[in-house]
């Protein structure tokens, strides 16, 4: 891969985004001046959904995206979040079908979402929420920029299919340490997790709640201190003005509500919202 200065003006002409084809889920690689801007811009600056100023922050690893997503939906996403420090998670968005379907009424409850949800519902009101309460949040209240209630923050900054480098569609842009998902990952993840870090410091959330323990290690570093397993498989700590736990992903072997909600039990008198 080739390296080289960037102009700051974006071409207004299109050209064509990564897709998945949707018949036989091959991938094409995003190429072209345009993107290279984008790209840059997103790594330096996009962290996510909602806004910083919300009391509680749901942190995952990356945003994940569809096999047989558009290409013009991918185009549309990296220029609303262009020169932005987050998005709100449903304003501009209405012509994605397949992410606005997660905010319609009667709406599916979203795999990723659903434990942080339920667990800062529960610390919230110092009760199981029904489930109708974890739908209503997410399909209302979830990454809304308005409401500032909670903000969804992604580590890394670019959408992925997949972890698996066979799958990896920036390797042709003309940005620094793209070549593969392994050296995007080595170069970037250092410089994210201490941004991370000084914006927790800047913006003091109450409660940060991290859903991956693939990425423990990292939370540990954010954090800035040591952590407590209080559960197996799930982490706490404190600093003087945001708690912070670990919960698995939903994906996880052996997750579910009934551990969320142990776990939850043990945290809750040392967490103020």
């Amino acid at each position: 891969m080739t390296t080289g200065r960037v102009s700051s003006e974006i071409p207004t002409f299109k050209i064509p985004l990564l897709y998945w084809d949707s018949m036989n889920t091959k991938v094409t690689p995003l190429e072209g001046v345009e993107f290279d801007v984008l790209i840059r811009k997103r790594i330096k600056d996009f962290w996510g959904y909602g806004s910083l100023k919300s009391p509680v922050w749901f942190v995952g690893m990356e945003e994940g995206v569809g096999a047989g997503t558009p290409r013009k939906d991918f185009l549309t996403r990296f220029r609303l979040s262009e020169n932005k420090v987050t998005i709100d998670m449903r304003e501009g968005m209405e012509i994605y079908p397949d992410h606005m379907r997660w905010f319609k009424d009667g709406a599916p409850i979203q795999p990723t979402w659903k434990y942080p949800i339920a667990l800062y519902l529960y610390l919230k009101n110092n009760m199981i929420p029904m489930r109708e309460e974890v739908r209503e949040h997410q399909i209302h209240t979830l990454a809304d920029s308005k409401k500032k209630e909670t903000a969804c923050i992604e580590l890394m900054p670019l959408p992925a299919n997949s972890i698996k480098e066979n799958s990896w569609v920036y390797g042709k842009l003309n940005v620094p340490n793209l070549s593969t998902r392994k050296e995007y990952i080595e170069t970037y993840k250092p410089r994210r997790v201490a941004k991370l870090q000084k914006l927790i410091q800047q913006h003091k959330p109450k409660l940060v709640i991290f859903y991956s323990l693939t990425y423990l290690p990292d939370w540990k570093k954010v954090i800035g201190k040591e952590i407590e397993e209080v559960t197996k498989g799930m982490y706490f700590t404190q600093t003087k003005d945001t708690s912070f736990c670990v919960i698995p992903q939903s994906v996880s072997f052996g997750m579910s509500y009934k551990r969320l909600y142990a776990y939850g039990k043990k945290v809750k008198d040392k967490i103020i919202l």
